[in-house]
């Protein structure tokens, strides 16, 4: 019987490591709209360094910031910085309330 509820627990404690953090539940949404606003432009987002970089602002908001490469690999390609702000709902669910780009425009003050 004790080896029973060893294994249980065991098991119970493998799947509990499994599952993702808030921060990557948060980074997850992020990306799906980011993906929506980008109408089909190819885009690179490291989601572990978009979850490392959330912030609480809230018991049920968090802010991610990161770096986000815009048709990579392209003449066209540009980086910029952006900002998410999410809430997770009572059951767990994410929801992006806020999304920005910000623009590095240090390139353009160069060129002047």
């Amino acid at each position: 019987m004790r080896t029973r509820i060893v294994f249980l627990l065991v098991g119970v404690l493998a799947l509990g490591a499994c599952s993702p953090s808030r921060n990557d539940t948060a980074a997850s949404a992020c990306n799906a709209e980011i993906g929506k606003r980008m109408s089909g432009r190819s885009f690179a987002l490291d989601l572990k360094d978009l979850a490392a970089h959330a912030k609480a602002e809230s018991a049920d908001t968090v802010l991610l910031t990161s770096t986000i490469v815009m048709d990579k690999g392209l003449p066209s390609e540009d980086k910029q910085s952006i900002e998410c702000r999410v809430r997770f709902d009572a059951s767990g669910n994410a929801n992006v309330l806020y999304l920005q780009f910000n623009f590095n425009n240090a390139d353009l003050r160069n060129s002047q």
